[in-house]
């Protein structure tokens, strides 16, 4: 099933290399239009001239052509061929120069089981609007982002949609982001945000969500709850202040010696170390910051003899296929939703429209992997 999850997101990225070839054909052809190589009412080359000049098939050129007709720069006349339309019925340029109708994605994992999704709500929207997307990965480097940014400033883009790396860390890309602000391209951060900036971001309410996880374990009897989470995220710090909200709630101390935070490059390490084993065995559960962290978790547990949910009950956050594998009780990411909505909101700021915050309320998928004790 995981192999299954990793060919389709093969199919995504091949599917995004296609849009960008049609995008090609409308850059060139706006590009003709503005030097006046195409005069209003010449007639345009046809789509068998297209194909070989490009390179590409005639799905693929009708693809553009369907662009260029939507935002008025070519009509179409069955038994004719394919004209340039008049100034009045074209809109207009904006003051930046050609719009090239293209949307920057710059996120940090391209194996993350939650991205294909969100790639899914974000193209789905802005295919539909006549954009093409252009991806980069940062491999959740500090140093991937620097280069992703550098990337995407030296392309013609309409707009960016950003997961930040890292984001818990103070923001080492600043003169980047205000690089592109200076430039009039609108940002939209998703998943999470660097307080040090002001751009727009969508996400699942993270607090809620690791309140309700931690809450549901406690009503289930549950009073020894480890936490397991990642101090780069901002999304990790979230999920333990939910965590803690709802120790408070129900009156239960925090023990501290039950919180386990870890890196990126310590991760491995610390949760198989014989520390993180005596840790677990004073809990009768633990709340992990994603379902891939709690899969490494329910599989410690079970090197260790420890059975899931017999002797620890385990829950997640992402409800990703893995937890649907492996019967993990997790907190839904609203992934493809959350794309959707990334997408409208920055083709409402390139409209000249206000951006504003979003989060996404958490919902708890219960499976098998939480067992109720007395209390």
């Amino acid at each position: 099933m995981i192999q299954t999850c990793l060919m389709n997101l093969k199919e995504r990225e091949l599917k995004m290399a296609n849009a960008l070839k049609y995008m090609d054909i409308v850059d060139w052809t706006l590009e003709q239009i503005s030097n006046g190589n195409y005069k209003p009412n010449d007639k345009f080359l046809s789509e068998a001239e297209l194909g070989i000049k490009f390179s590409c098939s005639r799905q693929t050129v009708r693809r553009a052509l369907e662009i260029l007709e939507q935002h008025g720069y070519i009509s179409r006349y069955k038994g004719s061929g394919t004209y340039i339309s008049s100034d009045k019925t074209r809109p207009k340029i904006n003051s930046v120069g050609i719009r090239h109708m293209t949307i920057g994605l710059v996120n940090t994992y391209m194996d993350n089981f939650v991205f294909p999704s969100i790639i899914r709500g974000i193209e789905d929207v802005i295919s539909s609007a006549g954009y093409g997307l252009m991806l980069v990965s940062t491999n959740n480097l500090v140093s991937g982002e620097t280069k992703a940014l550098q990337f995407m400033l030296e392309r013609q883009l309409d707009g960016l949609i950003v997961e930040p790396t890292r984001s818990a860390l103070p923001c080492a890309n600043l003169d980047l982001y205000q690089a592109f602000s200076q430039k009039g391209i609108p940002i939209v951060f998703i998943d999470s945000f660097y307080p040090e900036l002001q751009h727009p971001y969508i996400a699942l309410d993270d607090e809620k969500a690791g309140y309700e996880a931690t809450k549901y374990l406690i009503k289930m009897g549950h009073r020894n709850i480890s936490g397991v989470f990642p101090h780069s995220h901002r999304q990790g710090h979230l999920r333990y202040l939910g965590y803690v909200k709802a120790h408070t709630e129900f009156g239960i101390p925090i023990k501290e010696e039950l919180v386990c935070w870890h890196s990126r490059e310590n991760m491995n390490q610390i949760l198989h170390s014989y520390q993180f084993l005596n840790q677990l065995s004073m809990s009768t559960a633990a709340l992990c910051y994603n379902d891939s962290t709690a899969i490494m978790v329910m599989d410690f547990l079970r090197q260790n003899g420890k059975k899931v949910p017999d002797d620890i009950s385990v829950v997640g956050i992402d409800n990703s296929e893995l937890a649907r594998i492996a019967g993990l009780t997790s907190v839904a990411h609203p992934a493809e939703h959350l794309g959707e909505a990334a997408a409208k909101l920055l083709l409402s700021m390139i409209n000249g429209g206000e951006g504003k915050n979003i989060l996404f309320p958490p919902q708890l998928v219960i499976r098998n992997s939480v067992r109720q004790i007395q209390a």
